[in-house]
C-alpha cells in the first residue's frame, strides 16, 4: 500500500506574514500583492521547508543615462603670426 504525502496547509495569517516580508524585501512595489501572496503560499506548502526566497527584483523601467562624454580637444587650426613691434634683421636687412 502506498502512502500519500500530504502537503502542509498554512493558515491565511502565515501566508500573509510571509507575503508581506517578501514585499518589503523587494522594495514595496505597487500592484504586486498577488505575486507575493502566491509565492508565499507555494513556499509554505512545499514539502521541503527551506528559507523563503524573495522575489526577483523587477527590471528598471528606464535604464540610467550614460556618463557624459569628455570634451574633445579643439584642433589647433592655422594661426596667423602676430607682428612684433620690433623690426627683425634678416641677412643684415631690417624688415
Amino acid at each position: 500500500m502506498q502512502e500519500s504525502i500530504q502537503q502542509p496547509h498554512p493558515s491565511r495569517d502565515e501566508i500573509a506574514a510571509l507575503a508581506y516580508q517578501m514585499w518589503e524585501k523587494n522594495g514595496k512595489p505597487a500592484g504586486q500583492d498577488i505575486k507575493f501572496w502566491l509565492q508565499a503560499e507555494e513556499s509554505l506548502r512545499s514539502p521541503v521547508k527551506s528559507q523563503p526566497q524573495a522575489a526577483a527584483p523587477l527590471p528598471r523601467a528606464v535604464p540610467p543615462p550614460p556618463p557624459p562624454m569628455p570634451a574633445s580637444p579643439k584642433s589647433p587650426g592655422i594661426r596667423a603670426k602676430k607682428a612684433s613691434s620690433k623690426p627683425t634683421k634678416k641677412g643684415g636687412l631690417t624688415l
